[in-house]
Order: structure tokens, then sequence, then C-alpha cells
């Protein structure tokens, strides 16, 4: 139902952009002409005005502060291209149209290789050096590290996880790729997807992830929504972030007979290596994560074995047939493949991930926050303030995902994340892929369980006002 609806108002509303930018598109002078794609992709900005001439402002600097090698960048690099796609979208008609002139976008890295001191150095030389007003990052460590410094200078530092949120870091914004919420829906998952035990006993739930802030933050909301669902929890440990051997970790865990075993923030390379010590080990019973990147992990384990985990994830793809054919999604994929993909001018030797998008996520957003609150200060670039305060009064906006609103103060304080629907996906032994097979609303199901969710939280030491 979620699924029909969203398309209903999705296609209607892409069609209509597509319709009315075509012509001015074509007649445009002095900058490059878009392709039809990529005009469906500036649609979720609400004035971009394409074709028109407005004079010409400032270029607007813009960061990627993220682990670009190591274990954790495969929640990082790949995200690149999603800001890289839209930056030249946006430069292609002249540049991000804000109050009456149109600025140039332009972006800067930083390979902060999931290290907090890098990060901060990487913070204070995307600052000082490019006067970037934007930081896309991955957050955790980092997100620490940097957060008095960019409050300091305010600059909006976009985490992945809410969970960086606090009321005394108000430029730390989150929540475009769904976690927690997603690994909270895991748990929903496992309980709609397995039967009940025939002794009337409560399923069991594991959870083994990497010692890191992010993951015991994350961690902390995925076992108070398994509690919440009914599951016994019976292992809840996080390894070393210089593990090489998980052999020991997959045994101590199927010790305890576990009907779900969570990945929970496992970095894509822990990952791929967990997932082939449960093959050699047999576990029988299901898998669920936050990410899973199969191109990899099928390096290690077959498909079946995949499917028969019935192995749940978020991080949808764009290419995923549920999103439709003339769907915002779809139109990206094609972007996408072009210039990333086989063959490809910049051709990235792998096939589009789900992180690919994720950055882009909270990008769009403040880029439709700078128009809104663009038209309070013509002729100039609002402050980061002024643009997060014309999001919070917007009562939706467009996200990759579907329409999201600002909110986030029950769960973090402050209302510095995106709330939108959250895909749900499961292996797919045809596609030998992930498929979206849920598209879920969090609020009203949070607030049934959130009593039980915020007890486990707190007794964990992982609520905002506890992590001090």
């Amino acid at each position: 139902m979620e699924r029909r609806k969203l398309r209903k108002l999705v296609v209607p509303i892409l069609l209509f952009a597509m319709l009315a930018f075509a012509l001015p598109t074509a007649a445009m002078s002095g900058t490059a002409k878009l392709s039809s794609d990529e005009t469906v992709l500036l649609s979720h900005l609400p004035d971009q005005q394409i074709g028109k001439k407005f004079p010409q402002g400032d270029t607007i600097n813009i960061g990627f502060l993220a682990a670009l090698s190591g274990p954790d960048a495969g929640w990082g690099l790949p995200g690149l291209t999603g800001n890289n796609i839209w930056v030249d979208a946006v430069n292609k008609t002249g540049g991000l149209l804000v109050g009456g002139k149109r600025y140039p976008l332009k972006m800067h890295k930083f390979d902060d290789e999931a290290n907090a001191s890098k990060a901060l150095q990487g913070a204070r030389q995307l600052v000082m050096e490019h006067d970037v007003k934007f930081i896309s990052a991955i957050g955790g460590d980092a997100a620490n590290a940097t957060a008095p410094f960019l409050t300091k200078n305010k600059v909006v530092y976009a985490s992945l996880v809410p969970t960086d949120c606090d009321p005394n870091r108000p430029y730390v914004v989150a929540g475009g790729d769904i976690t927690p919420q997603c690994n909270m829906f895991n748990a929903l998952m496992a309980k709609m997807i397995l039967p009940p035990k025939k002794d009337g006993k409560p399923l069991k739930y594991a959870l083994a992830t990497q010692d890191c802030i992010m993951s015991r933050q994350v961690g902390a909301w995925e076992i108070g929504a398994a509690k919440a669902m009914g599951f016994d929890i019976v292992y809840e440990k996080f390894f070393s972030v210089d593990t090489t051997d998980f052999a020991p970790i997959i045994t101590a865990i199927m010790a305890t007979d576990p009907d779900v075993i969570s990945l929970c923030e496992a970095w894509p390379e822990y990952q791929t290596m967990m997932w082939e010590q449960l093959y050699l080990q047999g576990y029988k019973g299901m898998v669920v994560q936050n990410y899973a990147d199969w191109e990899s992990n099928l390096t290690k384990v077959p498909a079946e074995y995949a499917a028969a985990r019935n192995a749940i994830d978020s991080f949808p793809l764009m290419d995923d047939p549920w999103w439709g054919e003339t769907s915002w999604q779809m139109s990206f994929t094609r972007v996408w493949n072009k210039r990333y993909g086989t063959g490809a001018p910049e051709d990235v030797k792998r096939r589009m991930t789900g992180i690919d998008w994720d950055h882009m996520i909270w990008l769009i957003p403040w880029c439709i926050g700078a128009q809104t609150a663009g038209k309070d200060t013509p002729g100039q670039w609002p402050s980061n303030d002024a643009i997060l305060a014309a999001l919070r009064k917007l009562p939706s906006f467009p996200t990759v995902l579907g329409p999201g609103k600002m909110s986030g103060k029950e769960m973090f304080g402050i209302d510095n994340m995106i709330e939108e629907p959250v895909p749900m996906c499961k292996f797919d032994l045809g596609a030998k892929d992930k498929r979206i097979i849920a598209h879920l609303n969090f609020e009203p199901w949070y607030a049934s369980i959130k009593d039980i969710v915020i007890k486990a939280v707190r007794e964990r030491g992982q609520m905002w006002d506890q992590r001090k």
C-alpha cells in the first residue's frame, strides 16, 4: 500500500517536472546542457528556474570529510559519486539559485580514514583553506572530534547517524541514511519473518559489531527495539577495530544458539569476513545488518546461503525495480551508469551501491533550505542558522527516499534529523542482490515501543544527555 501511494505521488510530479523543464533547458546559453535525467534530479529543488539568467554569486564550497581508504571506506568513498552528480547538475544551470543569484558549488574532499584526529585535521583544512559551508561525513568518533571546531565556525556537519546529534552541537545534522531507524526495524522484520518457537519461548537475538562510538550508540537503539519485539538478548559484544580473524567471534556468537544474528554497524570490510565465517561454521538462523554490500559478500558465500539466511538490511539500490522506470531513482541510476558504470569515463570498477546516493540525502535538503531561506536574504547567501531554521519550518521536503521533515528532538535532543520513509531490503536469489520488501513509516511504530527502547538505551548510557 505504501509503495502504491508513493508512486501515485512521485510519478506525476516527476513527469510534470520533466515537461516543465524540457523547453528552457534546451534554450539555455552559457551553461552546459542538462540531460533529461539530470533535469529530473533537479526537480527536488523548489526554485531553480532552469534556463533563466540571474546575477552570478560567489562559489559556495562544500566538503566531503570521510574515510576514503581503510575498512570504513565503503561508507565514505562511494558517496563521492552521488555528491559529484548533484553538484555538476546544479552547476550546469549556472549554480544554485538563492536570493536572486546563482551560486556555483564546488566540492573539496579529505580522507579521514575513520580516525578522529585526522578528521579534525580535515575539518580545519576544509574550513580554513576552502571556507566550506557544509560537510558530508560518516560521523561517530569523527563527529565527536570535529564538533567543537565546526560549531565555533557554524559549519553544517551532515553525519550518517542521528546519534551524533546533540543540542550542544547545533550544526550537526543527520538522518539521511535512516540509521538507527533501519537497525531498529531489523528487529521488526525478523519478528515478522521468523515463525514463533513451538515451545513458546522467546526467539534469541545476538548482536556483534566493531567497538566504536557509532556502533555502541546505534547498537543500543537496535537492542532496545529487539527487546520491545520480545526477543531474548543472548549476545551483545563489540570487537576491536583491529580484528582480522573473525572465526572466534562467530564461534562465540553461535554458542548462544541465536535465532537472529545482527552484524549491526559492521564496516563493509568486516561484514564480508563475518559472512564468510557464518557460512563456514554452518549458521542456520537469520542475519540482519545495517548495510550489506553483496558484490563483496558474494565473493565469500554462495547466493543460496544468503537467501536461506533471509538476509535483511537497508540502504536500497537506486536501480531496484521497486522504484519504477519513471522515478527519480531510475534517473539517478542512468546518470550514474553513464558516468561511473562499466566502460564509462570515470568507471569505478564496481556496481552502484547503497552508499552512492547516501550522502546526497542531506546535501539536497541543505540546498533546498538555502533556497527557502534565501527568499529573506535577497542578494546574499543565507547563514546556516537560517538554512536549518527554514528546513524546520517546512512541513515536508523531497529526499532521495521520499518526503522528509525535520525531527529528532525526542530521541536526540534537537530537531536536526531528517525523518523520511525507511526502505527495508532482503537478499533476492534471482537478482543476487538486495531488493526492497517494505517502505516503512518510523514514527507511529516508534511511539508504540519508545518506553522500552529508551530504557534500554539509557541502561547502556547512550542517550544524548548521558554522552558527555
